[in-house]
């Protein structure tokens, strides 16, 4: 029989495909969340009654997703002792990939920000505005070299007899 914790120790061993599965599901529920939220739920459409359980499943797929990325990376990174040259390169190539997105984005955002009050004036941010920018920071800015790693990383090779 198969327990959680024997499930967790074969997620380094995931083939591709379900590593890139993991990663989308990382990164598309919450935000699906929000861009639900605020289409359905805000505008009236939907009850909250209704949008509840729809947001705890969008929710338990990034938690899955997380979950699947962090037990693929673990070891990945030096925390179980050195790694190889190969290891430390794809490593390396994950940490400049993923921190790469962050700081485009940043860019594009701070920039849209910048035209946005060169343009249009002042704006108001309140901690309803802030919040679930700051979830999705705290959430995803920490998973982000698991994820590169886990969506860049080519399968082991079959082991020879």
């Amino acid at each position: 029989m198969a327990t959680p914790a024997s499930w967790f120790q074969r997620l380094p061993l995931l083939d591709q495909r379900r590593r890139r599965l993991a990663v989308i599901a990382a990164f598309s529920g919450y935000p699906l969340v929000i861009v639900g939220y605020l289409a359905v739920v805000a505008t009236g459409i939907l009850p909250t009654a209704i949008w509840g359980p729809i947001v705890v499943g969008l929710f338990a797929v990034t938690l899955v997703g997380v979950v699947v990325l962090y037990g693929y990376g673990r070891g990945k990174t030096g925390d179980d002792g050195p790694l190889d040259e190969r290891e430390r390169a794809m490593l390396d190539r994950a940490l400049v990939l993923g921190y790469g997105a962050v700081i485009t984005f940043a860019v594009v955002a701070l920039g849209a920000v910048a035209l946005y009050l060169s343009f249009v004036g002042p704006i108001t941010i309140t901690m309803t505005d802030l919040t679930p920018i700051v979830i999705g920071v705290a959430l995803y800015l920490p998973l982000l070299p698991f994820a590169a790693l886990a969506w860049i990383e080519p399968d082991a090779p079959p082991e020879d007899e």
